[in-house]
């Protein structure tokens, strides 16, 4: 028994030991760490994975690390860490970064040799920076598709194709010189030029099919871009396809729109009522809202609200109502509302607590702009916000409409039995709530 007990004393001795190795810690200072830069280039270019070759070694103290740090007036914009285990060369590369603006001139590359001890030597170079003379660019469309840019001058690069309205792209870049690599460059969420395979697709946006993409790998300027004013705002770019500008607009109130021409879009007419010298005037009752404009639809669509937050129906019979369901859509009915949360249409608040939706009947495929009720069926309910929850308790039939379309228990809107919409006929949907939102009265008929 008490040899077995020695035994196991004895065992945890060791592991008391090899556990205080591995907690050792190396006392600071001491050793005498030196390095040899053997290959470090004194040119390069913006964009290049720039190589290194470089001996360490040390008077008998461990080595920590070797790091290559590229400096750019001053601020650290790049660095290689490298372990350094055992004295000899050591090969690496550290990355020149391509920036927007920096213009060709002297960068530092800084070299730090590092022992256990925290004991260093620090040498540095300087290293010519240019940015390199690409003679090409490829732009990259959404589809995989490759189109060639032509260098039209430094920096400045361009082609010319049969490129959709909406057209979304990266473009990319040939590898020049031995350490060059494939640029590509794209979008960030917040909407900046960036480099990066996992970048998003820049926009560009043409007003007519066969236009000129052009970028400039200094400014990263690029274009075309529709530059879209609505009442003397710049419209703000949503994505590929829409821009947008949130504003208070006053009932009756006349404005202007530029960038497009306007004439050949359409414009919900409860909304705007456009004019013959291209200006619109708006219709629903003043507050806040957002107009977005489709450039692929060439379409407004307008929402209410309430700062960051889309309007709902208030208890006094203000504010915003939306319409869910199947039969009706906007800007056609190839895009009809169903009964996805979020998806919903604003009507608009035509006078005080009275609610107006117009729209042409049309086939449930290949409807044209305005044709925003099914010939042959519907299927729709009222809300008071942009998905489930507030509906009305109960509502009314005005006198007519009754031989056009029906109410169901839960308030759901559809045809009459029988009835069918006449094709190319307008018909105007109406909610009023002046007497309450309890006792809301609707109506439909033909215009």
């Amino acid at each position: 028994m008490n040899k077995i007990t020695k035994y196991i004393g004895f065992v945890f001795c060791l592991v008391a030991v090899a556990a205080c190795k591995e907690d050792y810690e190396y006392p600071l200072g001491g050793g005498n760490p030196v390095m040899a830069l053997n290959e470090v280039p004194t040119a390069a270019f913006f964009g290049d994975s720039i190589p290194f070759n470089v001996h360490v070694s040390d008077d008998g103290k461990a080595l920590s690390t070797l790091k290559a740090q590229l400096y750019f007036s001053g601020d650290l914009v790049s660095e290689t860490v490298i372990r350094t285990k055992e004295y000899g060369n050591y090969r690496g590369k550290i990355y020149a970064p391509f920036l927007e603006n920096i213009p060709d001139g002297t960068a530092q590359l800084k070299f730090v040799l590092e022992n256990v001890g925290m004991v260093k030597d620090e040498q540095q170079k300087d290293l010519a920076l240019s940015r390199p003379d690409f003679p090409y660019l490829t732009l990259v469309d959404s589809d995989g598709e490759e189109y060639r840019m032509e260098k039209e001058s430094l920096y400045h690069y361009s082609v010319t194709g049969n490129f959709p309205q909406a057209l979304r792209a990266r473009i990319k870049s040939p590898k020049v010189g031995e350490n060059g690599n494939e640029l590509i460059f794209g979008k960030s969420v917040d909407n900046q030029i960036i480099i990066g395979e996992t970048s998003d697709l820049i926009s560009f946006s043409g007003t007519e099919t066969g236009y000129e993409v052009t970028f400039n790998v200094l400014t990263y300027e690029h274009g075309p871009l529709v530059e879209m004013t609505f009442d003397g705002e710049d419209m703000i770019a949503l994505d590929a396809n829409s821009y947008y500008v949130q504003k208070t607009l006053t009932q009756g109130q006349t404005v202007q729109v530029t960038g497009v021409e306007l004439a050949e879009w359409w414009v919900d007419p409860d909304y705007f009522a456009k004019g013959t010298d291209g200006s619109l005037t708006f219709l629903p009752m003043s507050g806040e809202y957002r107009v977005v404009a489709d450039t692929e639809s060439k379409s407004f669509a307008v929402t209410r609200r309430e700062g960051e937050n889309e309007a709902t129906l208030g208890d006094d019979g203000h504010g915003a109502l939306w319409l869910m369901g199947w039969g009706i859509g906007s800007p056609s009915l190839d895009s009809q509302f169903g009964w996805n949360p979020g998806a919903a249409y604003g009507v608009s608040e035509i006078s005080s607590k009275k609610y107006q939706f117009t729209g042409i009947a049309g086939p449930e495929q290949g409807s044209s702009l305005g044709q925003r009720f099914r010939t042959d069926y519907l299927d729709f309910k009222f809300f008071f916000q942009n998905g489930w929850g507030g509906e009305f308790s109960s509502l009314t039939l005005a006198a007519g409409s009754e031989s056009l379309i029906k109410l169901t228990s839960s308030w759901n809107i559809g045809l009459a039995d029988g009835v069918t919409l006449e094709e190319g006929a307008t018909y105007v949907l109406t909610v009023d709530l002046t007497g309450g939102n309890d006792n809301g009265i609707v109506s439909f008929g033909k215009r």
